[in-house]
């Protein structure tokens, strides 16, 4: 099986999963026309200025070398990104900021 790199948020960094489920395994196309191997799937935990939020359907991806959002999958859970600046704003359903990149 072969996911899409847009429609999948990834990380390289085992030690950010709050739950990882291992027996997950496909490859996943990135921008730059690579396929590699997707090692896992699970929940991770990211620290924002409200307290820790969980981002579920994070892929486990060893031989990336940053951690990917999907701003596809973000929307479609009802977030919205404002970018300014240089930099991006990830704001709650509620409207709350949560993030800044």
């Amino acid at each position: 099986m072969i996911d899409s790199g847009c429609t999948h948020h990834m990380t390289a960094n085992f030690e950010n999963f709050k739950t990882l489920d291992r027996t997950y395994s496909s490859k996943v196309k990135l921008g730059d026309g690579r396929l590699v191997d997707v090692k896992g799937k699970g929940v991770v935990s990211v620290q924002t200025s409200l307290g820790t939020k969980l981002i579920s359907d994070v892929l486990f991806v060893p031989e990336i070398q940053h951690n990917l959002l999907s701003v596809g999958q973000l929307l479609d859970k009802n977030y919205s990104l404002e970018f300014k600046n240089k930099f991006c704003e990830i704001i709650d359903p509620s409207g709350t900021k949560l993030l800044t990149i």
